[in-house]
């Protein structure tokens, strides 16, 4: 763990507050279930006592339509090899068999009918989004980093995702929320932002995101699948970009010491800035020209 926390204090250039030469940053998996996961812990199911149910009854009524058939199948067999001695027990026969199993059918196809019926309304779409907070959770004064394993688990098997490579990514993501919520400056200055920031999320998303990719696509794809499951969104081009990690670090310069300004605002003035490099590049040019 110590190693990817440099890599992470690396990647932003800040660092976790220290204690006699040690970082305070504590790292903790649990077995948990957090509020919120519940759904999740269920699968896709929105009432599986319901759908189990609803199996069941279908188990009874193809049981019940195979009392039926299979004693049928045995006399037309025999009659297949020897007419029946009489035609007419035959003709009964056929005739209340036949409408017996019309009705067995009727009540398997109303039984399946709703099953199926139930099985349209589960599906991944009324889990997702979860809170994040389903799958792990951070504290500033310690600071410490929560992720939840269960939950995570789950996910891995919904999704078909690689479940170690699935907590090392989301491992990654906390990691990196924890240092811009309450990390330090390499002067050793502080300055914290509120973890609920919507902010905090996108920015940790995109550097997440810039690590994952050049450790394996693996790992980038269990980190987009686990964003999808919350709700997070994939960080845009323009900081993913050539170009976008040195945009990135100058915004959080304007964001991190001023609380009262945005992250939008912080971007724009950014914007503003390289603006004025450019056109004061191009008239440097021009006058060399």
């Amino acid at each position: 763990m110590s190693s990817l926390r440099l890599e992470i204090e690396q990647a932003v250039g800040l660092k976790f507050p220290e204690l006699n030469g040690e970082a305070l940053v504590r790292f903790e998996e649990s077995l948990e279930v957090p509020r919120g996961a519940e759904e999740l812990m269920r699968g896709f199911y929105r009432h599986p006592d319901r759908v189990k149910k609803g199996f069941q009854n279908l188990h009874l009524e193809t049981a019940s339509m195979l009392e039926l058939l299979l004693p049928r199948r045995s006399r037309l067999r025999e009659w297949a090899e020897a007419l029946p001695e009489r035609p007419k027990e035959a003709k009964l026969f056929l005739k209340e068999t036949g409408e017996e199993i019309n009705k067995r059918q009727e009540r398997l196809l109303q039984v399946e009918r709703q099953l199926l019926e139930e099985l349209e309304d589960s599906s991944a779409d009324d889990i997702f989004p979860l809170p994040l907070s389903a799958f792990g959770s951070l504290s500033v004064k310690e600071p410490a980093v929560k992720v939840y394993l269960r939950p995570l688990g789950r996910l891995a098997e919904i999704a078909e995702l690689n479940p170690e490579q699935l907590r090392q990514a989301v491992r990654v993501h906390f990691l990196f929320l924890l240092l811009l919520v309450g990390g330090q400056d390499l002067d050793g200055r502080s300055y914290s932002r509120n973890p609920d920031d919507s902010a905090l999320h996108l920015i940790a998303t995109v550097y997440t995101w810039r690590y994952l990719k050049r450790q394996s696509l693996e790992l980038l794809h269990c980190y987009q699948e686990w964003l999808r499951a919350w709700g997070g969104k994939r960080p845009p081009q323009a900081l993913l970009g050539e170009g976008g990690a040195e945009k990135l670090r100058a915004a959080m310069v304007f964001w991190r010491r001023s609380a009262s300004l945005s992250w939008e605002d912080s971007l724009e003035i950014v914007g503003r800035l390289e603006a004025i490099d450019e056109r004061a590049e191009s008239e440097t040019y021009t006058v060399r020209l």
